[in-house]
């Protein structure tokens, strides 16, 4: 299980918005160091999107709660994401080479736009099937409440 530290920004009725605090791979962002990853967090400063989720028990703005997201869900949704997208560049791919054989230009920007189309649909099939089979698996629960105030940042 995949989990996360944060706060309860506001509540409505049983579903709790609630703010993780984005965090660097490692230490090497602080530092300035090391991949360019360190360089667009710096570009898109410390915001964090509100998560919103139901909740079952009694929360208070300010409380400091533990989230989790389910291992087998983080993998799927991965898996939704860059595989069928890479999926559909192959096919395209396959596709391209089945209608022309020839190694000439033609041939080389049949085969581009068919790649690209096929990236393009597989990036569209993955969302709908996140959308429609899949979105409730990535709701993220709550696992704990820690309410102890020393504890609060």
């Amino acid at each position: 299980m995949i989990k996360e530290t944060a706060e309860v920004v506001s509540l409505s009725g049983d579903i709790a918005q609630v703010q993780m605090h984005r965090q660097s791979a490692c230490s090497h962002c602080e530092m300035s160091q090391g991949c360019g990853t360190g360089a667009i967090g710096r570009l898109l400063g410390k915001r964090s999107k509100p998560v919103k989720i139901k909740v079952y028990q009694t929360l208070k703005p300010g409380d400091q709660v533990e989230i989790g997201l389910p291992d087998k869900a983080f993998l799927r949704a991965g898996l939704l994401i860059y595989g069928m997208p890479l999926l559909g560049l192959f096919i395209g791919l396959t596709l391209a080479e089945s209608l022309g054989p020839n190694a000439d230009l033609s041939s080389d920007l049949i085969a581009f736009i068919l790649a690209l189309v096929g990236l393009v649909l597989g990036l569209l099939i993955g969302a709908f099937i996140a959308k429609t089979q899949f979105s409730s698996q990535l709701n993220p629960k709550i696992l704990a409440v820690n309410n102890d105030p020393k504890n609060k940042s």
